[in-house]
């Protein structure tokens, strides 16, 4: 299956504006304004994900744990003020099961580094141990998926990996504004007994002013309504 990745959010799951969190520093009056657009996830089972054109069946891992691929997005939109820019934001997802027992976990994310020096289109692999890889590493008539992918943000981080709350952290770079849309993936493994699985998207952002940093976030009732279930 080939997978390629939107330069822009198609579907969106939430748009509006960032509302000042507990802690900020400056004055209120002085916050800018921060509009954001969060996209709707996109899922694929493994099954989906790694149907193959190469003649070749995918075989589950003998664990016998469900496996998802997950794609999320996120547009930051240009600050009216001339002077502000985002420093930094955190695109994050949080896991949970219909049950709350069962253990679920971000299996694996895609990018968990990329710095200002990586540009443009480049393709990546998804092989049959649900793990992301550079396409020229992945081997020849392999099952897996191939995903296209756009780096659009200068410098990307994941954090979280095998765990329950997975996030990337996005940084302004000098030579490239931080600003656009910008998708991640990862890959959401649950046990084979555990219930509905859900992912909840949240943002948050620090924004740097004449008048010093401001951290926002999602408005507390935009929270229920990124609720998604995904396996």
């Amino acid at each position: 299956m080939r997978i390629i990745t939107p330069t822009a959010i198609e579907q969106t799951a939430w748009e509006g504006t960032l509302e000042p969190l507990a802690v900020s520093f400056g004055s209120p009056t002085a916050q800018p304004r921060v509009n954001v657009t969060l996209g709707e996830p996109a899922v694929w089972s493994a099954e989906q994900a790694l149907a193959g054109e190469t003649g070749k069946q995918w075989s589950p891992p003998a664990d016998g744990k469900r496996y998802a691929l997950v794609r999320l997005a996120c547009t930051l939109h240009p600050l009216a003020d001339p002077q502000a820019r985002f420093s930094e934001a955190r695109l994050m997802a949080t896991l949970s099961v219909e049950g709350g027992a069962a253990l679920i976990v971000a299996h694996d994310l895609y990018p968990l580094r990329v710095g200002a020096d990586a540009k443009g289109t480049y393709t990546l692999k998804l092989g049959p141990e649900l793990k992301f890889a550079d396409a020229i590493d992945a081997k020849l008539g392999e099952v897996g998926a191939e995903i296209e992918y756009h780096k659009v943000f200068p410098v990307i981080q994941g954090f979280g990996l095998g765990e329950r709350q997975p996030y990337w952290q996005f940084a302004h770079h000098a030579a490239n504004p931080l600003l656009g849309s910008q998708s991640v993936y990862l890959v959401v493994a649950a046990p084979p007994n555990a219930g509905r699985v859900s992912v909840t998207i949240a943002l948050m952002a620090t924004i740097e002013t004449r008048f010093g940093p401001f951290r926002v976030g999602l408005p507390e009732s935009a929270q229920a309504d990124l609720v998604r279930r995904i396996m």
